[in-house]
């Protein structure tokens, strides 16, 4: 079958990037009308270059995920995007993960992807900002959820089967809440001896920094880094609290989230402006002031009620309000690019 579909991506495992394990996951689940364009160098000098490698492939459709943690602040992506949105026959697509709480430099390295052919979006949010704060066409939008890149278990454990009290699951990094939960775990654990675990990955220029925080709060902690899929779901599916404080508040696009609550784990995070109704129906609002006194309480319980009705609730969600599979996944892309 001849290449319809052509995705460019700037990280892919190994790398430790959230929009690369999106990217695999996809792929894994892609028929063979897709194929991957993967490079981490992206230098604006090999402009050239990276047009005649993307030529060798005999696509119509061009898709790039955006951002990645291999761009790096190069304005090359945005450059393919303008270069092959007017000058050529190839409709491009891009998928924007994330915009509104982008730096102002980022947004305005953002603007250039709007003359892409179509935008795809992770949630209503990000659409409807985009469309109102920089005008573009909202026909050309489109909104397709992500799920998790994490298989959930297949046997979901009762609360008071669950050996860890309180964990983090995410990419350890700045500006993720890890400075919070260290606090609050630490509050935890001065009045109450729990088991307390952070699972995820670190990338090599942040290992010092995650280093000297675990230094600082100097509690002890089970760490279960660089795990595989199945393994983080086992790690989730035993915990029974997963504090998850991002600093711009929980969202449907927040992948470590919905790992924690297909495995079946209570997450408390903090609101914010994309933290929608529905979502407040599945996880424990709290606050930096008093998020040590609600996990106490929610741990307290000996047979969690709360931990039973907000795991129907996320049930529900994970079955009607996001797609069911990866390659669900495909087909919304597939439909929405075929709009064009």
């Amino acid at each position: 079958m001849k290449t319809t579909f052509l995705m460019i991506t700037g990280s892919y495992p190994p790398d430790i990037c959230g929009v690369g394990d999106y990217t695999k996951c996809f792929m894994d689940n892609a028929n063979d009308s897709w194929e991957l364009y993967y490079s981490n160098s992206w230098n604006i000098s090999t402009l050239v270059r990276k047009i005649k490698e993307i030529n060798k492939y005999k696509c119509n459709n061009i898709i790039m995920q955006y951002p990645t943690q291999g761009y790096k602040w190069s304005l090359l992506p945005q450059l393919l995007c303008f270069y092959y949105s007017f000058f050529t026959k190839k409709k491009f697509t891009v998928v924007l993960h994330e915009l509104s709480q982008r730096s102002t430099k980022a947004k305005l390295a953002t603007i250039f992807f709007f003359t892409a052919n179509r935008i795809i979006f992770t949630n209503e949010y990000e659409r409807k900002y985009a469309i109102k704060r920089f005008k573009i066409n909202p026909n050309k939008t489109d909104v397709i959820k992500i799920i998790s890149n994490i298989e959930p278990a297949s046997n979901i454990k009762s609360w008071n089967d669950r050996d860890i009290d309180l964990a983090y699951f995410g990419h350890l990094r700045p500006f993720k809440g890890l400075e919070d939960f260290l606090n609050i775990a630490s509050q935890l654990y001065k009045s109450q001896k729990i088991h307390i675990s952070i699972i995820g990955q670190v990338l090599p220029e942040f290992k010092s920094y995650f280093e000297d925080l675990l230094q600082q709060y100097n509690i002890p902690i089970t760490l279960n880094l660089n795990l595989d899929s199945a393994k983080v779901s086992e790690k989730l599916n035993n915990t029974k609290v997963t504090f998850l404080p991002f600093p711009d508040g929980l969202s449907e696009r927040r992948g470590s989230f919905l790992a924690a609550i297909s495995n079946g784990s209570l997450v408390v995070s903090y609101r914010g402006i994309f933290t929608t109704q529905e979502l407040l129906e599945i996880f424990i609002p709290t606050e930096q002031e008093t998020a040590s006194k609600d996990i106490f309480k929610i741990l307290e319980e000996s047979d969690c009620n709360l931990f039973k009705s907000i795991q129907n609730n996320s049930l529900n969600y994970l079955k009607n309000s996001i797609p069911h599979s990866w390659k669900e996944i495909v087909f919304l892309y597939e439909k929405s690019i075929n709009k064009i």
